[in-house]
């Protein structure tokens, strides 16, 4: 952790008292130099430090930018020692992340950006990623499961984003089948999980979740292709001070305590509870070019009665002549 950030970190602490170049360089083992340009840099990102002759500096205010040591201690906090880094823009926070793979990371870590270039989602969708509305983040993770365990990590992942939102928040946060996140009848957010594996032995050699969120509307609303469907945490003007870190932290902290969790499935009841589908007419999308199946009975597949959701998390739908099925993967469309 950096000079600037320590000293960050210990104004946010010792909010309601000023702390002086001295006793910040004291407590961090640095000379006073070294804390005044802290203080300096600190100031220029737009964190409103006072300082006072004779008292010191005192933290007024903190801009709504993400800071990897906030994030980590609040992860620390939790009882989860994992590393956090913060970029101002990548491509995607889940190529770079593969990128530090092949680099030779082999822990466990997390990184988030401020803007992505080339956001992706599934089926190779691209997702809108402009700086300072969103919070992008990714999960390096070396779980000891199948890779077919492994699709469970983006349950895990709807899951704790829908109830760490909906703390924060005070609104009510759907999901929808299989990954999307809806606040308001419209989609806030993505989840893509990718991995690899083993070609010796089929063992998963590491997963990496990729969230994405629509905190704030972006200025000038959403692209003219998406704008029907997306939607964002917060449409009205809020105090947005710390607010994407707070966040941030608080998804983190809730995947990881369900991940920590894992065989006991406390994260199922959460998205069952959550789900848009159960108990509705769906059209089930086939992919671009694909004939649409028919049951036994030579019933279309294209709609169906969702029914539930299994403990693999697999849709449960019944068709028009009765049948029922198990959907593992594949989209639905629903008519709200």
């Amino acid at each position: 952790m950096t000079v600037k950030e320590q000293v960050l970190l210990l104004l946010e602490k010792q909010r309601d008292r000023a702390l002086s170049g001295e006793e910040l360089a004291g407590q961090l083992s640095v000379t006073r130099a070294a804390v005044w340009k802290a203080i300096k840099s600190l100031q220029k990102d737009g964190y409103a430090i006072e300082a006072v002759n004779n008292k010191g500096y005192t933290l007024k205010k903190a801009p709504d930018i993400l800071s990897a040591a906030y994030i980590e201690q609040n992860l620390k906090k939790a009882g989860f020692a994992i590393p956090v880094k913060t970029e101002r823009i990548v491509s995607s926070t889940n190529t770079v992340l593969k990128q530090y793979v092949a680099q030779g990371q082999e822990a466990d870590m997390i990184l988030l950006a401020e803007e992505q270039s080339g956001g992706r989602g599934r089926r190779g969708r691209s997702f809108y990623s402009p700086e300072g509305t969103g919070l992008y983040m990714s999960l390096l993770l070396h779980p000891k499961m199948t890779p077919e365990e492994a699709a469970m990590l983006t349950t895990v992942a709807a899951a704790a984003e829908a109830a760490a939102l909906e703390r924060i928040s005070g609104l009510d946060v759907k999901i929808k089948w299989v990954n999307d996140v809806w606040i308001r009848n419209k989609k806030i957010s993505g989840i893509l999980t990718e991995g690899s594996v083993s070609m010796e032995d089929g063992h998963l050699e590491y997963a990496i979740v990729g969230i994405g969120i629509n905190i704030y509307e972006p200025e000038g609303g959403f692209p003219e292709e998406i704008k029907d469907v997306a939607g964002a945490v917060f449409t009205n003007d809020i105090s947005r001070e710390n607010l994407r870190n707070r966040i941030a932290s608080e998804v983190l902290c809730q995947f990881l305590t369900y991940y920590r969790m894992l065989p006991q499935k406390a994260y199922l009841e959460e998205y069952r509870k959550r789900s848009i589908a159960i108990g509705k007419q769906v059209k089930i999308i086939q992919p671009e070019g694909a004939k649409i199946p028919e049951t036994e009975n030579g019933a279309s597949r294209e709609h169906a009665l969702v029914i539930g959701i299994d403990d693999q998390c697999h849709l449960q739908v019944q068709y028009d002549d009765g049948t029922r099925e198990s959907l593992s993967n594949g989209e639905i469309s629903i008519k709200l």
